[in-house]
């Protein structure tokens, strides 16, 4: 693996310096040693294909996991209403209809800017999506797609979108809990839901046995207090401001 920073931002006055970390994998190297380092897939830019940031992310032992009182009450909203459909990315025939789902599904809930066509087709063409989700309800209709990153021991669900009648639910909760469960049956290790912020990405401290990535190592505690005491106070932490990477190369 290949490892880089690129400068952020800096306090002198109190010697505080600020660097993001990127990594690269190289021949020889797996999916899962990156991720255990506390990485995961960039895909901000047109020149980031394979390239790999360090996060504050979140990663469940799926030998432990069982549902809590919350992941039940989510549970029995959808169990039994949709069903999963994994099917390898390179026998998935990428459609119209596909493309725009996803295009739609991120106009409504992030913006007309966000996820741009060609966006979307630089995520399917990074060349580390081995699954595409897809949940169907009763009446076969398509309700949700995931992408999924998974190798023998671990599974990261990368992007997620669903269709507007479920926009107001916790479908997006119910589909971590469904990839998690599908993962451990499987045996693989472990799942990886992305990263853990306040704001739009602090519901994720509700899922059991899950740990964090501080920077150095993974961390874990009981019912996540830790990490629900850090997602509380981000918005302190907020910078609005690009590392000499993304400064130097455009951006979706």
């Amino acid at each position: 693996m290949r490892f880089f920073s690129s400068e952020l931002a800096h306090d002198y006055g109190t010697y505080t310096f600020g660097y993001c970390n990127y990594g690269q994998l190289e021949v020889g190297d797996t999916l899962a040693d990156m991720y255990e380092r506390g990485y995961l897939p960039y895909s901000g830019s047109p020149a980031s294909k394979g390239l790999f940031y360090m996060a504050r992310g979140g990663r469940i032992f799926l030998p432990e996991f069982e549902l809590n009182s919350e992941c039940r009450r989510v549970a029995k909203k959808f169990d039994g209403k949709l069903s999963r459909k994994s099917i390898p990315l390179a026998d998935l025939k990428i459609t119209e209809e596909f493309i725009n789902f996803w295009l739609e599904y991120f106009r409504r809930a992030h913006g007309p800017s966000v996820v741009p066509r060609e966006r979307l087709m630089h995520w399917l063409n990074f060349g580390i999506i081995s699954h595409v989700g897809v949940y169907s309800d009763a009446s076969g209709v398509t309700a949700a797609y995931t992408l999924e990153v998974s190798d023998e021991t671990m599974t990261h669900d990368w992007y997620q979108s669903w269709s507007p009648e479920y926009d107001k639910s916790s479908l997006g909760m119910w589909l971590l809990i469904d990839i998690a469960r599908a993962a451990k049956e499987r045996g693989v290790k472990y799942y990886y839901p992305g990263t853990v912020y306040g704001g739009a990405t602090d519901y994720k401290t509700n899922l059991p046995a899950l740990e964090f990535w501080n920077g150095e190592k993974w961390l874990k505690d009981t019912n996540n207090r830790a990490l629900r005491a850090r997602t509380g106070t981000d918005s302190k932490r907020h910078v609005a401001l690009l590392d000499e990477w993304k400064e130097n190369h455009p951006l979706f």
